[in-house]
């Protein structure tokens, strides 16, 4: 690898490391707010080291770089601390943690490198000698120089072959410390019989308490169904405990000590809630740099972000997203991006898309579509309606960011949102559907990848945009990107408009049809949703009274021929509007089934209407 510090820090960058520069053989911050200046943005990172170029190198931990959890061990001779040898005595009881990045400090002692998808907050003295970095936290790495003089160097690092390891659970078990008396002594404990009336405040307390020690959801939500068929009477059902007591895993609970103390919380519209003591540190814009925005295809679908895909029943929602994830598995051009002027849109590298269908099955009808469409099947993944885990997929859980952060995919669909919104949500009540999306935003900006939502729309009659979206006008708030699928007037021909773009101009509507349930372009048009759905209500108002204006014609003139005037004043007083006439007159003559003339000149001239069959004069 290069030798100069800048060199450094970008290759850092390019492995998804923020970093940011920190003082010469120091650790103290050269930037204004410190690790919450750490980026990847390569034109900050070098204007830092053109301004300071001997300075250190620090990385940012935690979710700023994909989720880092770094162990730090400490040894220091001189006050009898050795956090290296206190792990080999915790390892050979609990197990040796696996192979990772290893760094060795300038100091003499160690840093051991893991990814966990989990926040990990970080945490000084864990052991004697072992800190954590994790959440607003940073390391310094090599090859930054000690206050010693001393390097920081790579035993197992970049350029060895290895990645960083996925912390597992001895690692975890590793992190979760050692317990003071004090604490222990004071720990929430489950009386041993709970009566009906008190299990969900029981069972509730047991999740803060648990969450308060720093246990992962998984072991909590084991806990709770232990406890609840030992000691509730009677125990809660599976059904009760999904809908009622875990959706309290995803409250905000303060990983810090067990929730019995009062005094750390205060109280707010009748319950407790923790005192958060938040840093008043602000951004200084001038020290920000301007980004433009990426896109998974171009003008429509923006990178790490949410689009939605709305429309009604039939309309082709299902084909659309196979399509779209086709061309993104494949790297083919998407139809949304056209074919302009004829020319050739280049290929990409295909990427991995993931999705998650409660409608359709993939055995039966998605892997078809997909296929006819051009997926590279090995990069689309799912999980089928039938498995058991696939309940647990619900926009603000844990196992999706955790499926989410094993795979890393470029592009994450849902079909339809309500099959993934949590039990405890109520899609119509205001600002409940923007806190339970909005974890996405934060799983797309940690593990680079996009959200597409499909969405139904309502029955509301004449509606379009905004209020054509059914349950939830969250949805279009918090979507980035909103794309409406329709049917035109023309037989076969469908249409997506894009009605909501947050970064950049409307696009044009693109038209499309369905053959052979391949997505096929057809050409764009300057129509929104609004005049397609206007020119359907149109002509669905329009249909019935031209019926029945055909058949009042054809009853009129079974008498024989007739003045038009005489049939337009007739029709006025059966209350048959103009347009409607008018076009039965015209449908009529195309069917062959009546004919026109007039006899007479200038102001004598009279108009005449008759059967086909009919006797005429003057043809």
């Amino acid at each position: 690898m290069t030798e100069s510090m800048k060199d450094w820090a970008l290759q850092y960058a390019g492995m998804g490391f923020a970093v940011f520069p920190i003082k010469p053989r120091d650790k103290t911050p050269l930037t204004s707010h410190g690790f919450k200046d750490a980026t990847t943005n390569k034109d900050m990172i070098s204007s830092w080291w053109d301004k300071y170029p001997d300075a250190n190198i620090a990385v940012a931990t935690g979710s700023r770089s994909g989720g880092l959890v770094v162990i730090d061990l400490d040894r220091r001779e001189d006050k009898g601390i050795d956090g290296y040898e206190m792990l080999i005595d915790w390892q050979k009881e609990h197990g040796n943690l696996p192979d990772t990045w290893q760094s060795i400090t300038g100091g003499g002692g160690y840093h051991l490198f893991y990814r966990d998808s989990a926040i990990n907050r970080s945490r000084a003295k864990l052991y004697p000698g072992v800190d954590v970095r994790g959440e607003d936290g940073y390391v310094v790495v090599p090859p930054s120089i000690h206050s010693s003089g001393n390097c920081y160097t790579w035993e197992i690092g970049p350029g060895d072959g290895v990645g960083i390891t996925q912390a597992d659970n001895t690692v975890m078990d590793f992190l979760m410390g050692s317990v003071p008396e004090e604490k222990e002594q004071h720990r929430f404990k489950m009386a041993d019989t709970i009566p009906e009336g008190e299990r969900h405040n029981a069972l509730i307390a047991l999740i803060g308490s648990e969450k308060a020690r720093g246990i992962g959801n998984d072991a909590i939500r084991q806990t709770v169904r232990s406890e609840n068929q030992e000691k509730c009477i009677p125990p809660l059902t599976d059904i009760e405990l999904e809908k009622e007591i875990f959706p309290a895993l995803t409250r905000d609970w303060k990983v810090e000590s067990p929730y019995y103390k009062k005094d750390k919380a205060v109280l707010d519209s009748g319950k407790y809630r923790p005192v958060k003591k938040h840093s008043l540190d602000m951004d200084i814009l001038d020290e920000i740099p301007e980004e433009e925005p990426e896109w998974l295809i171009r003008g429509h679908i923006p990178k790490y972000q949410i689009t939605a895909l709305v429309g009604d029943g039939g309309a082709g929602k299902t084909s659309a997203w196979c399509s779209l994830g086709a061309a993104i598995s494949s790297g083919n051009p998407s139809f949304l991006q056209g074919n302009p002027g004829g020319i050739e849109i280049e290929k990409v590298k295909g990427q991995k898309v993931m999705f998650f269908s409660a409608e359709d099955s993939y055995r039966y009808t998605l892997r078809r579509k997909l296929r006819k469409n051009g997926a590279d099947l090995k990069n689309i993944l799912s999980m089928d309606i039938a498995d058991e885990r696939f309940k647990d997929v619900k926009f603000d859980s844990p196992f999706l960011e955790r499926l989410i952060a094993e795979h890393r995919p470029a592009l994450v669909i849902f079909d339809p949102v309500q099959a993934f919104v949590p039990p405890n949500i109520k899609m119509g009540e205001r600002n409940a559907m923007r806190a339970c999306l909005a974890p996405l935003i934060g799983y797309g900006e940690k593990y680079k990848c996009t959200f597409l939502i499909v969405v139904h729309t309502n029955k509301m009659s004449g509606a379009w945009g905004r209020k054509r979206m059914a349950d939830s006008s969250d949805m279009w708030d918090i979507a980035r990107s909103v794309e409406m699928i329709g049917e035109t007037s023309e037989p076969g021909i469908r249409y997506i408009s894009q009605e909501k773009s947050n970064y950049g101009p409307l696009r044009s509507t693109i038209l499309f049809s369905l053959d052979d349930e391949i997505i096929c372009y057809k050409g764009m048009s300057t129509k929104k949703d609004k005049d397609f759905v206007a020119e359907a209500s149109y002509n669905t108002r329009q249909a019935p009274q031209k019926e029945e204006a055909k058949a009042f014609i054809l009853e009129f003139l079974k008498n024989g021929t007739k003045e038009i005037a005489e049939l337009d004043e007739m029709a006025k007083i059966e209350g048959i509007s103009k347009n409607a006439l008018k076009e039965a007159k015209a449908e009529l003559r195309k069917e062959s089934l009546t004919h026109t003339w007039s006899t007479g000149y200038g102001k004598e001239k009279t108009f005449f209407i008759s059967l086909k069959d009919s006797e005429k004069t003057n043809e």
